[in-house]
């Protein structure tokens, strides 16, 4: 007596299912193509889950970690508890400097397509890297912060000339964490239109407040090494004599958590009784 079979087929896949996401492919130079799997973290650190750089160190065990990381958890490894940062892992650091990536700013128009290890050093100066607007208040990023703040907070932005004959004069609440500040056309180079500068009120000093200049947005100056904008600041108070600083505004992407190197103090004696002060700068 024969016996039937039935054939069994595969259950259909269900629609809500999310397609896979494509390996990203890089080519060698035989041509062959290489590829990783996007949601792969083999290329990060474990601790810190940024991007590895050229060094990488591991235990006995293989569990890599970056230099930083071996430091801050004190040459002991996280999942072993064997020591770390004695050793490098070779094969992977021959693997990391051979992978290119694109900058993440791709999508805002850089081209670049840079070494794996040197992608975060890239993008904390890539002139493609959106800019957000100061103001709590205001949800904007993009590449027209210049633009945007002009458009946007008018009122609330202070024009500064661009050279050094010329110097800007502006008044400075104590209680004000900040003042916008947008750079005008230079008249001789046509250097500076799009900068945008922030004179930032620090409250982090004892009697008194610490202000600094920093840069926002905008193309670097021609003319010195560092590409930094130079100024001269000045600070008129209740108290006889000016306060001076000079130096090169430093360029930052984000306010939160950014601690100046390098301010101007000025003493609480200084902003009494009306809680302001006059503050001058020239650019160049």
């Amino acid at each position: 007596m024969r016996s039937t079979r039935t054939r069994k087929t595969a259950p259909k896949a269900a629609a809500a299912v999310a397609p896979r996401k494509k390996a990203k492919a890089f080519m060698d130079e035989e041509g062959s193509k290489i590829w990783m799997d996007p949601d792969s973290l083999s290329v990060e650190c474990a601790i810190c889950y940024m991007p590895f750089e050229a060094e990488v160190f591991m235990c006995k065990n293989g569990h890599a970690a970056c230099a930083k990381c071996c430091v801050r958890i004190n040459r002991k490894c996280w999942c072993c508890g064997k020591p770390i940062g004695d050793m490098r892992c070779r094969p992977l650091e021959n693997v990391l400097a051979e992978m290119n990536t694109l900058c993440r700013f791709s999508k805002y128009g850089c081209t670049e397509v840079v070494k794996y290890i040197d992608k975060s050093r890239h993008e904390e100066a890539c002139p493609r890297a959106p800019s957000g607007c100061p103001f709590d208040v205001c949800t904007y990023r993009g590449l027209l912060l210049y633009k945007h703040l002009l458009d946007e907070h008018s009122g609330a932005v202070t024009s500064v000339a661009n050279n050094l004959r010329d110097t800007t004069r502006l008044p400075f609440d104590k209680s004000a964490p900040f003042r916008v500040l947008v750079l005008e056309r230079a008249p001789d180079t046509g250097e500076g239109e799009g900068s945008v500068l922030l004179l930032l009120n620090g409250g982090g000093v004892l009697s008194g407040r610490s202000l600094s200049l920093v840069c926002l947005a905008g193309p670097r100056p021609e003319g010195n090494s560092d590409g930094e904008l130079r100024y001269k600041m000045e600070v008129r108070g209740s108290e006889p004599g000016v306060l001076s600083l000079e130096g090169t505004a430093p360029r930052v992407r984000e306010l939160e958590g950014f601690e100046a190197k390098m301010f101007l103090f000025v003493p609480d004696a200084s902003w009494a009784p009306t809680d302001r002060v006059s503050v001058s700068i020239r650019i160049g």
